[in-house]
Protein backbone atom coordinates (compact mmCIF):
# COMPACT_ATOMS: atom_id res chain seq x y z
CA UNK A 1 0.00 0.00 0.00
CA UNK A 2 1.39 3.26 -0.75
CA UNK A 3 0.57 6.01 1.45
CA UNK A 4 1.02 9.63 1.70
CA UNK A 5 3.61 10.75 4.80
CA UNK A 6 2.65 14.43 5.85
CA UNK A 7 6.07 16.52 6.04
CA UNK A 8 5.16 20.21 7.49
CA UNK A 9 6.06 23.79 6.13
CA UNK A 10 7.91 23.95 3.28
CA UNK A 11 8.03 20.32 3.51
CA UNK A 12 10.61 20.16 6.48
CA UNK A 13 10.65 17.19 9.28
CA UNK A 14 7.84 17.85 11.90
CA UNK A 15 8.93 18.68 15.42
CA UNK A 16 6.73 17.09 17.83
CA UNK A 17 6.52 19.51 20.58
CA UNK A 18 5.45 22.41 18.06
CA UNK A 19 2.76 20.92 16.08
CA UNK A 20 -0.43 22.48 16.58
CA UNK A 21 -3.10 19.36 17.20
CA UNK A 22 -6.05 21.58 17.75
CA UNK A 23 -6.54 22.13 13.89
CA UNK A 24 -9.47 20.78 12.05
CA UNK A 25 -7.24 19.09 9.47
CA UNK A 26 -6.55 16.47 12.76
CA UNK A 27 -10.81 16.36 13.42
CA UNK A 28 -11.38 12.73 12.64
CA UNK A 29 -8.12 12.12 11.24
CA UNK A 30 -6.57 8.40 11.56
CA UNK A 31 -3.42 6.57 10.65
CA UNK A 32 -0.01 5.69 10.95
CA UNK A 33 2.64 7.48 12.96
CA UNK A 34 6.77 7.21 13.82
CA UNK A 35 8.82 9.34 16.02
CA UNK A 36 12.15 9.10 15.46
CA UNK A 37 15.40 11.67 17.32
CA UNK A 38 17.18 14.08 16.00
CA UNK A 39 18.70 14.09 12.45
CA UNK A 40 19.26 10.47 11.99
CA UNK A 41 15.77 8.63 10.60
CA UNK A 42 17.08 5.65 11.75
CA UNK A 43 16.35 6.49 15.65
CA UNK A 44 13.22 5.34 15.73
CA UNK A 45 11.52 6.01 18.60
CA UNK A 46 7.71 5.34 19.21
CA UNK A 47 5.82 3.75 15.91
CA UNK A 48 1.84 3.84 16.47
CA UNK A 49 -1.64 4.44 14.81
CA UNK A 50 -5.15 5.28 15.73
CA UNK A 51 -7.01 8.44 16.02
CA UNK A 52 -3.67 10.79 15.39
CA UNK A 53 -4.99 13.75 17.27
CA UNK A 54 -5.28 11.53 20.60
CA UNK A 55 -1.95 9.58 19.72
CA UNK A 56 0.51 12.47 19.06
CA UNK A 57 -1.06 14.30 22.59
CA UNK A 58 0.09 11.74 24.02
CA UNK A 59 3.07 11.01 22.44
CA UNK A 60 3.99 14.42 23.63
CA UNK A 61 3.93 13.89 27.55
CA UNK A 62 4.90 10.12 27.07
CA UNK A 63 8.02 10.06 29.36
CA UNK A 64 9.38 6.90 27.56
CA UNK A 65 9.25 9.16 24.24
CA UNK A 66 10.49 12.48 26.41
CA UNK A 67 13.42 10.80 27.21
CA UNK A 68 15.21 10.60 23.69
CA UNK A 69 14.07 14.26 23.26
CA UNK A 70 14.48 16.96 23.19
CA UNK A 71 15.41 16.86 19.37
CA UNK A 72 12.30 14.76 18.53
CA UNK A 73 10.69 14.69 14.56
CA UNK A 74 7.21 13.08 14.14
CA UNK A 75 5.32 12.15 10.73
CA UNK A 76 2.09 10.41 10.13
CA UNK A 77 -0.27 9.35 7.32
CA UNK A 78 -3.60 8.33 6.81
CA UNK A 79 -4.61 5.02 6.58
CA UNK A 80 -8.22 2.98 6.96
CA UNK A 81 -9.19 2.20 9.95
CA UNK A 82 -9.38 -1.71 8.26
CA UNK A 83 -5.52 -0.97 7.68
CA UNK A 84 -4.32 0.34 10.94
CA UNK A 85 -3.13 -2.73 12.58
CA UNK A 86 -1.43 -4.54 9.86
CA UNK A 87 0.50 -1.06 8.98
CA UNK A 88 1.55 -0.71 11.90
CA UNK A 89 2.85 -4.28 12.64
CA UNK A 90 4.52 -3.78 9.45
CA UNK A 91 6.42 -0.68 10.47
CA UNK A 92 6.91 -1.52 14.18
CA UNK A 93 8.72 -4.49 12.22
CA UNK A 94 10.90 -2.51 9.77
CA UNK A 95 11.36 0.34 12.16
CA UNK A 96 12.41 -1.72 15.18
CA UNK A 97 11.20 1.07 17.65
CA UNK A 98 12.85 1.83 21.13
CA UNK A 99 10.08 2.31 23.02
CA UNK A 100 8.06 -1.42 22.73
CA UNK A 101 4.48 -2.13 22.61
CA UNK A 102 2.94 -4.80 22.63
CA UNK A 103 2.13 -5.64 18.62
CA UNK A 104 -0.46 -8.44 17.80
CA UNK A 105 -1.32 -8.68 14.40
CA UNK A 106 0.13 -11.44 12.33
CA UNK A 107 -0.92 -9.54 8.81
CA UNK A 108 1.61 -6.78 8.06
CA UNK A 109 0.64 -4.59 5.19
CA UNK A 110 3.43 -2.99 3.67
CA UNK A 111 3.86 0.51 2.88
CA UNK A 112 6.52 2.86 1.92
CA UNK A 113 8.47 3.92 4.44
CA UNK A 114 8.36 7.65 5.46
CA UNK A 115 11.96 8.90 4.66
CA UNK A 116 12.91 6.49 1.76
Amino acid sequence: MEIDWCKCMLQSRCRLNLINLNTEYFDNLTGVYVIWSGNDTSNVVSVGQGNLRDELVERKIDKKVLEYGPDLFVTWAAVPRISLQGVEAFLYSELNPVVHQNITCKNFINVNLPYN
